[in-house]
């Protein structure tokens, strides 16, 4: 296999943020949680990581690679307690990116679909290629063509790990609904941070790796209101940080348990899931 180059200043390049948090995961909080697929895709990838590497020992990025594996591990939570009363169910990872936290919590009946768009998927099917039960559709999330692929059998669990943050409010919102129309039963599961989080994280996150000209940023402030779009739909938060894992019994450091409900609490950090 090649290596695939990641140019500078591309949406291709916001899959970085992601992949490299979840690396240094793997070194810093194997424990927690351990994505093998991380370091794999990185040595297939021509990019210069020298900056991040530089930074990996600060405390900044081992928060960031906390909050990284701590989102993977409320998505399998969340997709795992469905897959136990709905086994045979399809799980949508949309704007799947390099993203393999599905594959970690594999029931072996489920049915696997990863969604982006077409350069994204390009680059995927070359590093990450399906395997059994899994396809890779190349699509905007705003076409809803792409739902006509999946294939219902008993229930669908939808996922956006990192992704509705890059839509605007309307798009996220219109989204959701169009979710709901295309499957009759499904739960969808996403994180959100809140408008103060936005302007103080992810703006300046993105800012520090030099990407500019990201569009939207979608924040919720208070989810339980906010993505109550109709009389059919619950929505049910947890905090991101601090919400599935006893960070404590983990042996996570004081000073970082600390950050993890600070940023919980002041940047409103959640996951929200959605059933209809």
């Amino acid at each position: 296999m090649g290596r695939i180059t990641i140019e500078k200043n591309t949406v291709q390049e916001t899959l970085i943020i992601p992949l490299y948090a979840r690396k240094l995961g793997n070194e810093l909080f194997p424990h927690i949680l351990l994505d093998p697929y991380a370091d794999d895709v990185i040595r297939h990838l021509n990019y210069d990581f020298s900056t991040l590497d530089k930074k990996k020992g600060s405390f900044v990025w081992k928060f960031g690679a906390l909050e990284g594996i701590l989102r993977s591990k409320a998505i399998l939570y969340e997709m795992q307690d469905y897959l136990s009363s709905h086994p045979d169910a399809a799980v949508v990872n949309m704007g799947c990116g390099l993203d393999q936290t599905p594959r970690l919590g594999d029931n072996g009946r489920m049915n696997l679909y990863n969604i982006d768009r077409k350069d994204i998927i390009s680059i995927r099917n070359s590093l990450l290629p399906p395997i059994g039960r899994e396809i890779n559709i190349a699509a905007d999330l705003n076409d809803d063509t792409w739902t006509q692929y999946i294939h219902v059998f008993q229930g669908v669990f939808l996922f956006a790990a990192g992704v509705f943050m890059y839509l605007r409010e309307k798009e996220v919102h219109q989204l959701i609904l169009r979710l709901k129309g295309a499957f009759p039963h499904g739960c969808l599961v996403f994180d959100t941070i809140g408008s103060f989080g936005i302007k103080v994280l992810m703006k300046r996150t993105l800012k520090t790796l030099g990407i500019h000209g990201i569009k939207g940023m979608f924040y919720c402030n208070n989810p339980l209101h906010d993505l109550r779009l109709d009389d059919d739909i619950k929505v049910s938060v947890r905090k991101y940080l601090t919400g599935y894992v006893d960070l404590k019994k983990e042996g996570i450091s004081p000073l970082l348990r600390g950050m993890a409900y600070l940023f919980d609490w002041v940047f409103r950090m959640n996951i929200c899931q959605i059933t209809w």
